[in-house]
């Protein structure tokens, strides 16, 4: 899930998928919805936070429709780190990104962002992954 704050105002969303994009600098690819009214369209140089969820917690609930949430932090705990955005305190791990390009594609924006650090919550765990029939809803 990526969160972010802007305008003294933190949202999240959770992504369509993440993959390991390069390995020297460390990078990421992300999809979001391009009609998130935040996340639609982030120009380079932003920073966000990817929060790798624990499988079993709710906290997906939250945040799982395509708009994103700006209550979904009120019934969860976070805190802000050093990039300015939002650590879900209930995750797994985190790591704290940098957007180098992104790409329209189709009802989606194609992100790359460069990893610039991270950190383990819990040494026990395992990651949060949805399968899903389709990939045309949330």
């Amino acid at each position: 899930m990526a969160t972010i704050c802007r305008d003294n105002r933190c949202t999240g969303i959770l992504t369509a998928w993440v993959t390991q994009a390069t390995f020297s600098p460390p990078g990421i690819m992300l999809s979001l919805p391009a009609s998130d009214p935040v996340f639609g369209y982030l120009p380079a140089g932003t920073t966000f936070v990817l929060n790798i969820l624990k499988a079993g917690r709710s906290v997906r609930r939250h945040f799982s429709c395509q708009q994103s949430s700006p209550d979904g932090f009120a019934h969860l705990e976070s805190r802000l780190i050093d990039n300015g955005n939002p650590v879900l305190t209930d995750a797994l791990a985190y790591l704290e990104c940098t957007i180098q390009n992104h790409m329209p594609a189709g009802d989606h924006q194609l992100i790359y962002a460069k990893v610039e650090s991270g950190q383990l919550l819990a040494e026990d765990g395992v990651t949060a992954v949805q399968h899903r029939k389709s990939g045309s809803q949330y």
